[in-house]
């Protein structure tokens, strides 16, 4: 049954010539070969695309695509879903009183904890997940206590050698920071 639906580029390899598409009205991403794409073949992340899918054996695939207007790509979507709230709930702790590396370390750690519970999820019911530079990114911009909890607490990376030692790195660099701070006066 071919099923006619619209959704966003989510991923597209243009040497390899196959990328997905997200759509609300099919359960999982769509495959999508550069073959079934009107015009050059190209798509890009975060465009939009009008697109007819038949199911298989290894999930839905698009068998014509047509694309269209660029819009804002999933990562920059998904950043901004934890960049939102950061800035409220720090401008609304600062208004509070509290002192603005607290009204920034809070939220900053409440959505880094909300982050690795996501991809602690997504990781249990294989589905794209958050990409391991932005975990750590976000330890390193000041969610460090948030991704201890999602190693410790959620049980999440917790094997990844390479990933616990990077992890590590960045709270000894922090700590020796806040160290040099605290020496300083």
């Amino acid at each position: 049954m071919t099923i006619e639906a619209h959704g966003v580029v989510v991923a597209f390899d243009q040497e390899k010539g196959f990328g997905f598409i997200r759509s609300h009205r099919v359960a999982g991403d769509v495959f999508v070969h550069a073959s079934v794409i009107e015009g050059d073949g190209r798509l890009v992340p975060g465009q939009r695309v009008r697109f007819l899918a038949e199911p298989t054996d290894r999930g839905p695939r698009a068998v014509r695509a047509w694309p269209g207007s660029q819009g804002m790509t999933p990562a920059a979507a998904a950043s901004s879903l934890v960049i939102g709230p950061v800035i409220l709930g720090t401008i609304a702790l600062r208004m509070a009183g509290l002192p603005l590396v607290v009204a920034f370390l809070v939220p900053m750690n409440l959505a880094t904890i909300a982050v690795w519970a996501w991809d602690k999820h997504r990781s249990v019911r294989d589905g794209r997940r958050v990409p391991e530079r932005a975990l750590l990114g976000l330890a390193a911009i000041g969610g460090s206590l948030g991704a201890l909890v999602g190693v410790f607490g959620l049980g999440h990376k917790r094997r990844k050698g390479r990933f616990v030692l990077a992890l590590a790195a960045i709270l000894a660099a922090q700590a020796a920071l806040a160290a040099a701070l605290l020496a300083s006066g």
